[in-house]
């Protein structure tokens, strides 16, 4: 037991502390979007597909020696690969969806030992049971995602901060050579045992598993693979695509194995079947409300926990369906087809056929589903937990019901119903636990599985309902590998707020435009009189009269309002889908009179490809709703972004975010390439539809600032931080930097 149990948990680090590092070593090649993360957990998630396989078909069709001299030599052949560190020529070319791309680089670099790490622990505990007969291997499954567990929280508080990529590539490797040597002997010492199930009487022989229970284990999984990607991509959408919060909800969903594979104890349906009542409506607030900025930081843990539960639910489901070890190879397999399924479902096949993020409210439909359908049967046996959830879900129905008729037909205030929206689905939960009390017993099986499918019905009407409701709010809403673009236009506001079209991309603004004849030509948003931006190019120009201008970022385009005629004008960006909005639906990029070009593309990867721009000014604008790209932070950016100006060029950085302090980073780059930097925090007061920002400006010569334009209390030097570490393409901490 000791050989089989320290295998599967070194197996398991490994397999999940190279998931961050290969994903951060690819993520600056791919733009630094949060989809990357997606596209690599899609990766993984068809590797450990293929690693179950490989293990099923190993242990049902070889015998003992053979799987031994087999594995041997495949886990051989793999010590080739290593070191796992990426080769720079998968780098993307281009603005096109890098998906395929990324799924080939990673086969390349990781396939053949994720593969065989993947394979290791249900094959460890088929040979398991095969040497130590009648022993029950799953509690092996619960040490195996406990050790995916540790290798997750370590590495964003122990490995990222201490170590840079490549002695952490340098290292992993090493504890893969480790593991070989570990697996083969485990492997040795399993070459004897059953060569092929003994004789068993009828009474004595399993039935196999039915097709109805093996879509069900691959739907449980898939529900959860779902839920795990939706609310990731959500939370790497408004901060950063970094690993501490790729890891949190990776975290707790392997945490929601880890209790439900260790024992049936640690998932008690009359507990969790509730809290899942209330992680749904919790999820229907977020999905509705997670546009409003107050609240993201205290969304954050919500739907963190929200998620745990409806994965609780979906894994402590799944392991009580689970089969005789006989069949164990088999439920794996299944297990890891709905994971992959969900990967694919959310990587590749929700940007090509939806323009929101409709993935999260499909899952929980599928959540309350999938356990309605488990309890379909049980249910009489089970009415305790099934009654609490049936009047969950009737109360839910009448707040869903009262909330259209009250939309619908305003009966009651505008403050009323935003109350209703915001309070209701809270207290609904609590009072489908309460009514528990009045009314529970009075329910036979037959009224509780009506009630089960018609409140399934009514939760699935209600979020397609308010789904329609948020579309209907924008004149256009478009998606693709690079995230949700939506166009909204508003109303003139009751305070002398005039009528504006904005482009909104996650929880950001990221331009507006006044609806009103000749708005092509008027700066607004966060790029007004006051702003850094602004004053420095206004500097310029009082200076050098047209100046050469680069833009890592187009956006709405408004920051062509700050050229004039005889200027150049070059914007890098990404996101075809963002110039198509550019161009289309605003009017600032057309109606600028300079000559101008937008390079397609990674801006730093655009930049380094060309020659100099011989630049006056350049500025690095390109964020991702909140969402920094880190890759264009770190001194390798600032070298290239040296390249492209002219030695007496100034650089300006948006350093605007609600959860991260990012003048320290900018600070300590400054020290390094030489330069000086005063820092901006505008107000934005100068007019209605000017926005607050802080923004950066660097110049070589420090008598740059001495113009008028930089003498105002909101700007201060800008001074490297004492005891920063820069960052680095191998090195870069935002938990320093967390506000």
């Amino acid at each position: 037991m000791p050989v089989y149990a320290a295998t599967i948990l070194l197996s398991a680090f490994l397999l999940f502390q190279v998931q961050p590092l290969i994903a951060k070593f690819i993520l600056p090649w791919f733009g630094g979007s949060a989809a990357v993360w997606s596209a690599t957990l899609l990766f993984f998630q068809l590797l450990l597909l293929a690693g179950y396989f490989y293990a099923h078909v190993l242990h049902r069709y070889l015998k003992p020696k053979q799987q031994l001299y087999t594995h041997a030599a495949l886990l051989a052949i793999s010590l080739a690969t290593l070191p796992i560190i990426p080769s720079a020529t998968w780098r993307a070319t281009g603005a096109a969806d890098p998906t395929g791309r990324i799924l080939l680089l990673l086969a390349a670099t990781v396939g053949l030992p994720y593969t065989l790490l993947s394979a290791t622990s249900p094959l460890l505990q088929a040979w398991f049971v095969r040497t130590h007969q009648g022993a029950i291997p799953y509690r092996l499954f619960a040490l195996s995602n406990f050790g995916s567990m540790l290798a997750l929280l370590s590495y964003p508080t122990l490995v990222e901060p201490s170590l840079s990529l490549h002695n952490q590539a340098v290292i992993w490797s090493s504890g893969y050579a480790l593991f070989t040597a570990v697996c083969v002997f485990a492997a040795w010492k399993s070459r004897e045992g059953e060569t092929a199930p003994r004789a068993r009487t009828p009474q004595e022989d399993p039935p196999p598993p039915g097709l109805g229970s093996r879509l069900l284990w691959i739907g449980l999984s898939a529900c959860a693979s779902v839920l795990l990607l939706a609310v990731t991509s959500h939370l790497t959408q408004n901060v950063a695509p970094i690993p501490l919060l790729w890891i949190a909800p990776l975290s707790l969903y392997l945490l929601s194995f880890i209790l439900c594979f260790e024992s049936d104890r640690l998932y008690p349906r009359w507990l969790f079947l509730p809290l899942l009542v209330a992680a749904l409506g919790t999820f229907t607030y977020g999905i509705s409300w997670y546009e409003n900025n107050l609240e993201i930081k205290k969304l954050i843990p919500a739907l963190c926990a929200a998620m745990f539960v409806c994965c609780m639910v979906c894994h402590g489901e799944l392991s009580r369906q689970r089969p005789h070890p006989r069949y164990l190879t088999q439920f794996y397999l299944m297990v890891s087809v709905g994971g992959a399924l969900g990967g694919l479902f959310v990587a590749f096949v929700s940007p090509r056929i939806f323009t929101d993020y409709t993935e999260l409210p499909a899952a929980l439909v599928a959540c309350a589903a999938l356990t309605a359908c488990v309890l379909w049967g049980p249910a009489a046996r089970t009415p305790k937990p099934a009654r609490w959830l049936t009047l969950s879900a009737f109360a839910l129905l009448a707040v869903a019901g009262l909330a259209y008729a009250a939309d619908r037909y305003h009966w009651i205030p505008e403050t009323a119903l935003v109350a209703a929206r915001v309070y209701l689905p809270w207290a609904a939960a609590a009072a489908g636990a309460l009514a528990l009390v009045a009314g529970a017993m009075r329910l036979g099986p037959l009224g509780i599985r009506t009630a089960m499918a018609l409140g399934t019905v009514a939760f699935a009407g209600y979020l397609g309902y308010s789904d329609v409701k948020k579309a209907r709010v924008y004149v256009r809403s478009a998606r693709n590998f690079y995230g949700v673009l939506h166009v909204r236009d508003d109303k003139q506001g009751e305070y002398g707020f005039p009528a504006e079209r904005v482009l909104v991309n996650g929880t950001i603004d990221h331009g507006t435009q006044l609806l009103r004849p000749g708005s092509e030509r008027m700066v607004t948003s966060y790029f007004g009189e006051g702003a850094g931006v602004n004053r420095a190019i206004r500097t310029l120009r009082e200076a050098r009269g047209p100046l050469r201008i680069g833009i890592l970022g187009l956006g709405a385009g408004v920051t062509a309002t700050l050229a004039n005629k005889g200027d150049t004008l070059h914007y890098y960006e990404i996101n075809p889908l963002i110039l198509d909005i550019a161009t289309h639906e605003f009017g600032f990029y057309n109606a600028c009179p300079c000559e101008k070009r937008v390079f397609m593309g990674d801006a730093r990867l655009v930049l380094e490809d060309l020659p100099s721009e011989q630049l006056d000014f350049l500025a690095m604008d390109a964020f991702s709703s909140d969402s920094v790209p880190v890759h264009l932070l770190t001194s390798k950016a600032y070298d290239v972004y040296l390249k492209h100006l002219k030695p007496d060029g100034v650089l300006a950085v948006h350093i605007s975010n609600r959860y991260l302090n990012l003048a320290p980073v900018v600070s300590q780059a400054m020290a390094g390439i030489g330069f000086h930097g005063r820092i901006i925090e505008d107000e934005a007061t100068g007019a209605e539809y000017y926005s607050a920002s802080t923004w950066t400006v660097l110049a070589r010569d420090e008598s740059f600032f001495n113009h008028g334009n930089f003498r105002a209390p909101e700007i201060s030097p800008l001074a490297p931080q004492p005891g920063f570490q820069a960052w680095t393409d191998d090195f870069s901490n935002i938990i320093r930097i967390l506000k």
